[in-house]
């Protein structure tokens, strides 16, 4: 059933009628699982399993970053480290984690690249966020407030390091940002 909702609350602040429009149903049908693009079959396990024997995989799998770009192997190897990810440590005694995240600091002359090789992980990452450091701040990094167009109040959204958890956080020129939030990134 498709029909609107009206809330008096939001119609006296506002001044004039507002309504939400809200559909209810008895059952749903996905169209599309988004995970389940995610999930192994058993042939990409077995697969995955073959690969893994190949004495060159690793040869195979730094050669495959960024192909279109010759040379920085370096470059390349501390990406795919990145991308794969560390182990997290778990302290017995003190009961703390570690996290096993690797980070990765790109430097060198204009025209080396640089961006061309975050553009690369954005698009490969399956979770991954891009940003720049020209109009960043550490505020903007961690969280974003908003007005919501419909209620017209304010509403607290994560930023790009909150939604990159577990992912990959790509910040280009992180030179040009603020001495004080480039530092605060790190608290």
């Amino acid at each position: 059933v498709y029909r609107n909702n009206f809330d008096v609350s939001l119609n006296t602040r506002q001044g004039f009628p507002v309504f939400a429009t809200i559909i209810e149903a008895n059952y749903i049908i996905k169209k599309d699982n988004v995970m389940l693009q995610f999930s192994l079959t058993d042939s990409d396990t077995k697969e995955i399993h073959r690969l893994a024997r190949d004495p060159r995989i690793g040869y195979k799998i730094i050669h495959s970053i960024a192909p279109s770009i010759y040379g920085h192997i370096e470059i390349k190897r501390s990406i795919a480290l990145a991308l794969f990810g560390g182990v997290s440590k778990y302290l017995a005694k003190e009961k703390h984690r570690m996290r096993g995240d690797i980070n990765v600091l790109l430097l060198g002359d204009p025209g080396t690249a640089k961006s061309q090789f975050l553009k690369y992980v954005e698009k490969t990452a399956n979770r991954a966020v891009y940003t720049t450091g020209q109009g960043a701040s550490a505020v903007g990094l961690t969280a974003a407030v908003r007005r919501d167009p419909v209620t017209k109040e304010w509403t607290l959204e994560g930023g790009a390091l909150v939604l990159a958890d577990k992912g990959v956080c790509l910040i280009d020129e992180f030179d040009k940002m603020n001495d004080k939030d480039r530092t605060s990134i790190h608290e």
